[in-house]
């Protein structure tokens, strides 16, 4: 594969700095004691919440400078994305990229990025004009990789044809995701048959966000589901794969993330951990075994079993 991270679960980075530094660092810590490596922000995480703009870039890159160990983390950050209240005005001109990458550079203190995503895409502007944008960024060492993220199929393909490609494609994707309702946001992506295909015949890493379907699976003394799963389809699958966790005695939010490991070398799950107890419960799904026969159940229970050509 093009890109790729040892080991193969990111740690998402959208509500980093929301809470105290201290609980950040101690939340970035848990992770790479435990043997992670990327790191998956963006530049708008976490401009939603008041206060501070650019959390999650900032306080990482604190984290890198305090802690000393750039070199011993893979670094994926996200730019370009359209204004919090107008989504439909594209942020992908030439102006707009590289004054996003610049800051992030400067925000994460580092001069280099591993890998640079387009948050969202612009139809209006051509492929080829955007990516030329992001080659002379790779070409000056600022960035490692591209990678897009929520891109339709066709845009991604066309951006395969060019010298400098994209490696990776992050969506939103789960094991629930073929069941769940539509989400609010609707230039989100989700990952499909199509985007699942293409991963394979165009060589891209699936950096899957939401891997653990917001919390749907943590005990909580099985309570309603979040929204985006609470419908009759997500639920039976959510107690089909709860009896799978209980029979091979798994925790059921480290199944789901263990599924997906084992359903393709194309995934890459990214968390997203609240606190450092949360950090090691997830990364419990590196070390978790699946016998071929219960990665087929769970891709029946899921509808994982439609995706592959």
């Amino acid at each position: 594969m093009a890109f790729s991270a040892q080991p193969r679960i990111g740690l998402g980075t959208g509500r980093v700095g929301a809470g105290t530094r201290d609980d950040a660092y101690a939340l970035l810590d848990a992770f790479v004691a435990l043997g992670g490596t990327m790191i998956d922000t963006a530049a708008v995480y976490s401009d939603w919440i008041p206060g501070e703009r650019g959390r999650s870039e900032t306080v990482i890159g604190e984290w890198l400078k305090l802690r000393g160990n750039r070199d011993k983390v893979v670094i994926s950050t996200k730019g370009a994305h359209p204004p919090l209240d107008a989504m439909s005005q594209g942020r992908l001109d030439s102006a707009s990229l590289r004054h996003d990458i610049e800051q992030s550079l400067r925000r994460l203190q580092t001069d280099h990025i591993d890998l640079w995503l387009p948050h969202r895409d612009d139809p209006s502007i051509p492929v080829a004009e955007i990516f030329g944008t992001l080659g002379e960024f790779v070409a000056a060492g600022k960035i490692g990789a591209i990678g897009v993220s929520n891109w339709d199929v066709s845009r991604i393909s066309q951006a395969k044809m060019l010298a400098t490609a994209p490696v990776a494609n992050q969506l939103l994707g789960n094991i629930l995701c073929l069941k769940m309702g539509a989400p609010a946001d609707s230039t989100i992506r989700v990952l499909n048959a199509s985007s699942f295909r293409q991963a394979g015949t165009e060589d891209l890493a699936l950096m899957l966000f939401t891997s653990q379907c917001q919390g749907a699976f943590t005990d909580k003394k099985h309570g309603a589901p979040p929204p985006d799963y609470d419908n009759p389809a997500s639920a039976g699958a959510i107690e089909d794969i709860r009896a799978v966790a209980a029979e091979i005695g798994v925790a059921p939010d480290a199944l789901v993330l263990s599924f997906l490991l084992h359903f393709s070398p194309q995934i890459l799950p990214l968390i997203g951990p609240q606190n450092p107890a949360q950090v090691e419960a997830s990364m419990r799904a590196l070390d978790i075994a699946l016998a071929p026969e219960i990665v087929a159940r769970l891709a029946r229970i899921s509808g994982f079993d439609t995706l592959p050509a």
